[in-house]
């Protein structure tokens, strides 16, 4: 029997950002960008799928926030964490939408009041990890259990101002 390495699932990921007036909601800016899904992604997937006794519990891996920091250094697939923490969101399950087949989109806002002060220029989901009461900025590690970052992103410099609200629409998607 041969196996044909070309029939594999690929994973592709789209990030759209969109900055509104605050007091209008009138958009000012709008960037899309694909993503970069980490290689700690696949790790992540084998234990869901796997459940072996030695792997961590089904929550772990969750898609558990969205983070966003200050650094413009271009997003790479071995990227463990941003490169600089700015804010973050939890992403509820509302905040999850299924998108085509094989798709779900991630949804985030920095409202007026969030991430002031900050210059907005990377992005990236994390998971839950294994600890009782996480929070969205529990630190990332690279093993079974701990938070892990499984897709980042660069975008356009955006000054967070109590005068604007930033968008995060992230689409990833398995595809053939």
């Amino acid at each position: 029997m041969s196996t044909n390495l070309m029939d594999h699932v690929h994973m592709r990921g789209d990030l759209l950002v969109t900055v509104r007036d605050a007091r209008t909601g009138v958009q000012v800016q709008r960037y899309a960008v694909r993503n970069k899904i980490t290689f700690l992604t696949g790790d992540v997937l084998v234990e869901l799928i796997a459940q072996r006794a030695t792997d961590p519990a089904p929550l772990a891996g969750q898609v558990y926030s969205m983070r966003m920091g200050i650094s413009n250094t271009p997003a790479a697939r071995s990227d463990t964490n941003l490169g600089a923490f700015a804010a973050a969101k939890r992403l509820e399950d509302v905040h999850k939408v299924n998108g085509a087949s094989g798709a779900l989109q991630l949804l985030a806002t920095l409202d007026a009041s969030e991430g002031n002060g900050a210059t907005l220029q990377e992005v990236g989901l994390f998971t839950r990890g294994n600890k009782p009461v996480p929070t969205e900025s529990d630190a990332p590690g690279i093993g079974p259990g701990e938070v892990r970052m499984i897709a980042h992103q660069v975008h356009p410099p955006i000054p967070k101002t109590p005068a604007i609200t930033v968008e995060y629409s992230w689409q990833i998607a398995f595809t053939a």
